[in-house]
């Protein structure tokens, strides 16, 4: 039988998390074991268990190798999403997927204690992640309220200050934001894009700003405007 693995490990992730290295390792382990094909290891690195779009690349994956199961190191790995990692088995085991995981075998969330047991686990894994995802958020509300530094890179309209902590505003960046927040209503992020290049304003880069980092920038200007 064919077999698609997938290797994922979170932005959060600290030293001590399995690296999608040694994940893929395991599968590989875990498919010779089990006398799968492995055709393919999909990996993530640095992506949140929440985000649905991984479902979509697993599941074209699957039907490009007709693959029946796909092999994960933890069920974590393979969601922290309560509702979409359900939904995505319950696609499987109408196709007659299996989902495998290492030392573990097959998940039966088609039976139903097997829904029980694999619907508590994708619970606990959804709340730890938006646990986790309500104490960081705290933590660099806290840090932008103090004009402190927030990560490697500093927001767009701002650069460090000298002590390479604080924040400066940068005002052509500044200028640049305003422009597409005027003229964001009725465009596209495409299109608003690309008029901004027409007008001079692009990303530090030199090129035109990507839809989706545009639409952050966008985003956090209005929502800092209708909390004024």
């Amino acid at each position: 039988m064919k077999a698609i693995g997938y290797a994922r490990r979170s932005k959060e992730s600290g030293d001590r998390a399995v690296s999608v290295e040694d994940q893929r390792e395991r599968i590989d382990a875990y498919c010779r074991e089990q006398g799968f094909t492995l055709a393919e290891t999909l990996t993530d690195d640095g992506v949140s268990g929440g985000k649905r779009e991984r479902f979509s690349r697993i599941r074209d994956a699957m039907r490009q190798h007709r693959a029946g199961v796909l092999v994960v190191y933890h069920l974590d790995r393979f969601a922290r999403d309560l509702a979409g990692g359900l939904d995505t088995l319950d696609g499987f085991a109408r196709r007659g997927v299996e989902l495998h995981v290492v030392g573990r075998g097959r998940i039966e969330a088609d039976t139903a204690s097997g829904f029980l047991t694999t619907s508590v686990e994708l619970l606990l894994a959804d709340h730890y992640r938006r646990a986790i995802g309500e104490k960081t958020r705290d933590a660099l509300a806290r840090l932008r309220s103090q004009g402190r530094r927030t990560s490697r890179f500093p927001p767009y309209g701002f650069a460090f200050a000298n002590d390479g902590v604080s924040l400066q505003p940068v005002e052509a960046e500044r200028r640049a934001i305003e422009e597409a927040v005027r003229l964001r209503p009725g465009r596209s992020l495409r299109t608003l894009s690309a008029e901004l290049a027409r007008r001079g304003f692009v990303a530090r880069s030199g090129k035109p700003f990507v839809p989706s980092v545009l639409r952050d920038i966008v985003s956090n200007r209005s929502d800092a405007n209708s909390g004024a």
